[in-house]
């Protein structure tokens, strides 16, 4: 946790207070997992990790949406299909995202599968990779090579090997991004990175959480949208998915429990990171969950929530605690999907704000200093259906102007 203390003062926001994780990756029976720092990234922190399995487990991954995918995740999805999703290790690079590299960025994403698999004795398309950084840079191989042998030879099942394993994932992200779950009969550990470029189509990021319990590809490959839904497709930062995106979920079928007696808490374990991505935000104070009750049906719910969490006006003022139901309603009548507002009820923090195409009488001064919560949340209950969704989406200050127009100088 020194490296995150370290970067409260570059980003000039409160931290979170967070406890250690109960289960690290590491601790999955059957996995091993090492960080490094190979010279990828200028400061000097750690930037190459790798997940090793001792024998080959079930994985199913999602993955960008974007029309330009990153050579990662070109190859991650060849081997998955190839291998049928049974893979051996996962390898990772940061502070270079390999996208936008063409041929050569291909090839570089391919040697590094190669490598690894070479060390394990196992197939090449058994091995996943995932690199996260600037675009439209070719990976320095000679560091990323010498990076990979590193690892290879740090691989542990300690639980501090986990913790280095994120450590090395991490870009400007604030503050370390894990959580973990010890059940009766298994266990389940994630961990993630992002801070920007955060929308849900995946929402950007790379997040890997994984759990002893017993399962096929077949089952693993039928819970992860919904698994998704709930987690990394639910958080909103700024608006702009990634070449990069990619969510790996793994099981190594070492414990007594099926998968689908662990499902919902794998769903908690994956809500919980991306709710940490949210609070991270590149200079968010507050992680505000949206909550749209009401709609036509589940889509037009998501649409309102998309909608207001889109507005620049709506999260300026969670920013500044300021209890503007002005924002919120009037994005709501943004939503493509609402027909009629003439049922809208808002509501913040509990208090209700607008309702009968009217403000309430409420306490300003008083709802404003709740707001200076790191959770807050609020409601849009439409009249119009069943439709529910919720979205978890950071607020909007100073620093994240700051930290995005210097990322590349």
């Amino acid at each position: 946790m020194t490296e995150a203390r370290s970067l409260d003062a570059r980003l000039h926001h409160p931290l979170p207070e967070l406890p250690e994780a109960s289960v690290t990756l590491s601790e999955i029976s059957s996995l091993r997992a090492a960080g490094v720092a190979a010279g990828i990234k200028a400061s000097g922190r750690p930037d190459v990790a790798l997940l090793v399995a001792d024998a080959p487990v079930a994985c199913a991954g999602i993955f960008t949406q974007n029309l330009f995918p990153a050579a990662p995740v070109v190859v991650s999805r060849e081997h998955l299909r190839a291998n049928g999703g049974m893979i051996r290790a996962v390898v990772v690079n940061s502070g270079n995202a390999n996208a936008c590299t063409g041929e050569r960025g291909l090839a570089d994403a391919r040697e590094m599968c190669d490598r690894v698999a070479a060390a394990l004795g196992c197939r090449p398309d058994e091995v996943l990779v995932c690199s996260t950084g600037v675009i439209g840079h070719a990976l320095p191989m000679d560091r990323v090579r010498a990076g990979i042998d590193l690892c290879l030879a740090a691989l542990s099942s300690e639980r501090e090997a986990g913790r280095r394993f994120l450590r090395a994932i991490m870009t400007t992200d604030a503050f370390p991004k894990e959580h973990g779950l010890a059940l009766p009969g298994a266990r389940i550990a994630g961990v993630c990175k992002g801070a920007g470029m955060i929308h849900p189509d995946m929402a950007t990021m790379l997040a890997f959480v994984a759990t002893d319990a017993r399962a096929t590809p077949e089952a693993l490959r039928s819970a992860i949208g919904d698994v998704a839904a709930r987690s990394f497709n639910a958080v909103h930062v700024d608006t702009h998915p990634s070449t990069n995106d990619t969510f790996l979920l793994l099981a190594t079928g070492r414990a007594e429990a099926g998968f689908g007696r662990v499902q919902r808490e794998v769903t908690d374990v994956a809500g919980h990171l991306a709710w940490l991505i949210a609070r991270d935000g590149e200079g968010a104070t507050k992680v505000t969950t949206i909550q749209v009750t009401g709609a036509r049906d589940h889509a037009a719910a998501r649409d309102v929530a998309d909608t207001v969490a889109h507005s620049a006006l709506v999260r300026t003022a969670l920013f500044g605690n300021d209890p503007n139901w002005g924002r919120f309603v009037s994005q709501v009548g943004n939503a493509k999907s609402v027909r009629s507002v003439a049922g809208l009820r808002c509501t913040l923090q509990g208090v209700t704000v607008f309702e009968h195409d009217a403000p309430t009488d409420f306490d300003r001064a008083a709802l404003s200093a709740a707001m200076r919560a790191e959770n807050l949340v609020l409601e849009i209950a439409l009249a119009e259906g069943d439709g529910a969704a919720m979205l978890m989406t950071s607020d909007l200050g100073y620093r994240y102007v700051e930290v995005n127009a210097e990322y590349t100088t």
